[in-house]
């Protein structure tokens, strides 16, 4: 058996209301659980939540402004944590590029929030992730030694960045070289490297050129070991690995991040 509870409540001086389950502040005709109707300008305090010290730590004003340890919050959201212990805002994580697990997130679309000095935050507008073509291609990748595979497609005005980064898996035993390079790519310049550098194995003498700056065909050309080369070429972005000292294909692996095409 349920037992049920209506609870008629009227006083008028406080305008406080309650009927048919339904609890109503300032409104006669509550028409939620809880149901709150502030007065005043837009700074009036609609909810003001404190701790058991009466120090105001939820404020949710009569705009929309809405602060947690915020007594006067300037924006929709004002966080303050009061404290240099803690941070105002953690989100855990939920997912990665690297994995694109989360089939709820397009991960080929992607902006930056930045802050301004004031602390607003903002969706950053970005050339990289403006048209519906764009997308990223982070990830861990293994080649197939001298058979080209495949990064991304290329359009008609793509402009293509990534990062690189290998291991020392990238070459034979004790001669094995860690590449990283940050690239990108137009169909008028070709493969522009803005940064590179490299670093050994067990073989301190190992050197590394990076060559093809400028073409469609970028190689980082080891003195002993494996060659990795990207190339732009019928119509996509493509990758293989080639051993420097015999010429043969190798499927070694290595990981690109902050990547983009723009359309």
């Amino acid at each position: 058996m349920k037992n049920s509870l209506i609870i008629s409540c009227l006083i008028t001086g406080n305008s406080i209301f309650a009927q048919t389950g339904n609890f109503g502040i300032n409104t006669n005709t509550p028409t939620s659980k809880v149901d709150i109707v502030s007065t005043g300008n837009s700074f009036t305090k609609a909810l003001r939540i404190s701790d058991s010290g009466l120090l105001e730590k939820f404020t949710l004003l009569n705009n929309g402004n809405m602060g947690i340890n915020s007594t006067s919050p300037d924006a929709q959201l004002g966080i303050n944590t009061g404290t240099n212990t803690k941070s105002v805002l953690k989100i855990n994580t939920v997912s990665t590029t690297n994995g694109r697990q989360n089939t709820g997130i397009n991960y080929n679309l992607f902006s930056p929030l930045i802050s301004d000095e004031n602390g607003n935050l903002v969706k950053q507008f970005d050339l990289k992730t403006a048209n519906s073509n764009s997308l990223t291609f982070d990830g861990s990748y293994t080649t197939s030694g001298a058979t080209n595979k495949t990064l991304c497609s290329v359009n008609s005005g793509s402009i293509l960045g990534f990062t690189v980064l290998t291991g020392f898996v990238q070459g034979q035993s004790g001669t094995g070289v860690v590449k990283y390079a940050a690239v990108t790519w137009s169909r008028g310049s070709g493969f522009i490297i803005s940064s590179n550098g490299h670093d050994f194995a067990n073989n301190n003498s190992n050197s590394l050129t990076v060559q093809g700056s400028g073409t469609n065909t970028l190689t980082f050309d080891v003195q002993t070991g494996d060659d990795l080369i990207f190339e732009v070429t019928g119509g996509n972005l493509v990758y293989r690995q080639v051993d420097s000292s015999t010429g043969t294909g190798r499927s070694e692996g290595f990981n690109i991040f902050k990547s983009f095409r723009t359309r």
